[in-house]
């Protein structure tokens, strides 16, 4: 038997219809709050916060639109794509700078990292230090 269960449907928001039906539930007085949520297989908050809602007059349709907005959107990607082609060693800090330039808000480093990879823009490093003075003259080394 497994210690965690995770269910697919736990990190997704309820059905309007789901909710609805639980809110009907809980309005034909047949059942306590705790046995509705134990039937529909939901958390008690949920079921108390169902009744607010209806008894409130708001709709039941769930409220998240899915995350946060990006802080880069299409505009700022594209420049980022236009930037590492033009040039694939630029580094954030130069990444950072264009962005402003450009009119577009101050995003730190990370939020450059993750943008560029979820574009699948490979950057290359540059090279901070020259390449070592001992040239490989096709012998080996050694014996």
């Amino acid at each position: 038997m497994n210690a965690i269960s995770c269910s697919k449907h736990s990190m997704r928001s309820y059905p309007k219809e789901l909710r609805s039906r639980v809110v009907a539930a809980v309005e034909q007085g047949e059942l306590t709050i705790a046995d509705i949520a134990n039937v529909f297989s939901v958390g008690l908050t949920f079921v108390k916060k169902m009744l607010r809602l209806y008894r409130a007059g708001e709709d039941l349709a769930p409220r998240h639109g899915g995350g946060p907005t990006p802080l880069l959107q299409d505009p700022e990607r594209a420049l980022l794509r236009a930037a590492v082609a033009q040039q694939p060693d630029v580094t954030l800090a130069e990444l950072q700078a264009l962005l402003v330039a450009h009119g577009s808000r101050a995003v730190s480093k990370p939020t450059l990292c993750r943008a560029l990879q979820q574009l699948n823009l490979p950057r290359k490093k540059k090279v901070s230090s020259p390449r070592s003075a001992m040239k490989s003259n096709g012998r080996n080394f050694g014996g």
